[in-house]
């Protein structure tokens, strides 16, 4: 009954029955492993018994003696570790993942709808008040109209409409380079090959490797685009992975080789680094709309200035919750901490009363106690890597990342804890 009211407040309090058998489905696994340690610990350090040093058959003595509480401290110790290592982690990668800054050398101005007669000026104005030389991207609009290959046969416009993912308009480009963000992954690319004849009946694209992937395209399929109302058919001669994160190096799920679309009617997109100055940017987009009004300019540092913002108040939200919980799963581990410290301190009377020095009392406690402290943060940090992994994939989808700092510094931090307030006893 306990069990099932925590998974269904997991579940009212995270809006999702998925989080909740996650992470009790984590606390329950953790509870069995750690159970588990407990015995094998005891079992594990039975020979020690007859070791010469007093401090450590004291030591593995109390650890194996009829009625210990071995396994108690490690389940109370290790769920607590868990719970605060958890959270910490999934704090860091939840922040990793809102952080928004703009590289260094990056683009941080986009130039959109440059028609092809306004090229040459649109670029002599960038040189002349920017100082830079601009990057202009040729792009057209087209539609996948069928597909012919060794998987995937769509003969017809309503066939590529069902496929799903082909039935979009597609922005797409030529070019005869890879960009930095790309990577040819299969097949190949025409790098150092002159352009196609003007009058070529079959042209040749390359495909971006995720949309491959969900439509079955293969290296060799024929293609037929809709461009510009005109019909043209091209062969799939490589895949290419893009990184979407760069995104200011662009990206297309298309890209063909330069011959026939020189022609086409099409616009360019021109990416640029802006002076930093507000002023002088503010004065260049001033003057590229009254000599161009059709062209838009947008400025990625306003634009992120305003992601900024929000993304900064909800890392403020996170690291809130975060230091709450933090603040509880601390309070945890104090409480597993002293749960026999008065037992811990009738021993040691005891021991004083025979004969014990300090030293010798701190050596036996710290022996013990950092090695349950030890193996409770380790299998806690374990479980913590593995909550972490399961929540960022499957419930927030995003990347992971393993944060082994934190899972380091979170098993240490309760070892020495367990073990500073065992020697304290005394």
């Amino acid at each position: 009954v306990v069990s099932a009211a925590r998974v269904a407040i997991a579940a009212w309090q995270a809006a999702s029955w998925q989080v909740a058998l996650i992470v009790c489905g984590g606390f329950a696994a953790i509870t069995l492993i750690l159970h588990g340690a407990g015995i094998l610990l005891v079992r594990a350090i039975r020979p020690l018994a007859a070791a010469p040093w007093f401090p450590l058959r004291h030591a593995v003595g109390s650890l194996a003696r009829p009625g210990n509480q071995a396994r108690v401290i490690l389940l109370s110790v290790g769920l607590g570790s868990f719970f605060v290592i958890g959270v910490r982690a999934l704090q860091a990668n939840l922040l990793e993942e809102f952080a928004v800054a703009l590289g260094r050398g990056g683009a941080d101005m986009f130039l959109v709808d440059i028609q092809q007669d306004q090229v040459d000026g649109v670029a002599r104005l960038v040189r002349s008040q920017v100082g830079v030389e601009p990057r202009l991207i040729p792009v057209l609009r087209a539609r996948v109209t069928a597909v012919r290959g060794h998987d995937t046969n769509l003969e017809s416009v309503s066939e590529v409409r069902r496929r799903g993912g082909l039935g979009r308009e597609f922005v797409i480009t030529y070019r005869n380079h890879l960009e930095p963000n790309e990577r040819l992954v299969e097949g190949r690319f025409w790098s150092g090959q002159p352009p196609l004849s003007a009058d070529a009946r079959e042209l040749e694209v390359t495909v971006e490797q995720g949309l491959r992937q969900r439509t079955r395209i293969r290296v060799g399929d024929l293609m037929r685009f809709d461009v510009l109302g005109r019909t043209l058919e091209a062969r799939v001669v490589g895949v290419r992975e893009v990184e979407w994160a760069d995104a200011r190096n662009g990206g297309f799920m298309f890209v063909f080789r330069p011959g026939p679309l020189d022609r086409a009617p099409h616009t360019y997109i021109g990416t640029l680094v802006a002076p930093e100055d507000p002023a002088r940017r503010a004065a260049f987009q001033r003057d590229l709309v009254a000599r161009y009004p059709n062209v838009s300019a947008i400025d990625v540092r306003e634009v992120l200035a305003s992601i900024q913002a929000v993304v900064d108040n909800v890392t403020l939200a996170i690291t809130i919750v975060g230091a709450v919980a933090l603040g509880s799963g601390v309070l945890i581990l104090v409480g597993a901490v002293a749960m026999t410290k008065f037992q811990r301190v009738y021993e040691s009377a005891i021991l004083r009363t025979l004969g014990a020095s300090t030293r010798l009392l701190t050596t036996m406690l710290a022996l013990e106690y950092t090695t349950l402290g030890l193996l409770a943060g380790c299998i806690g940090a374990a479980g913590a890597l593995a909550l972490t992994w399961g929540l960022c994939r499957y419930v927030f989808e995003i990347d992971w990342r393993p944060a082994p700092g934190i899972l380091a510094a979170g098993a240490l931090i309760t070892s020495m804890t367990w073990m500073v307030e065992g020697v304290g006893t005394i």
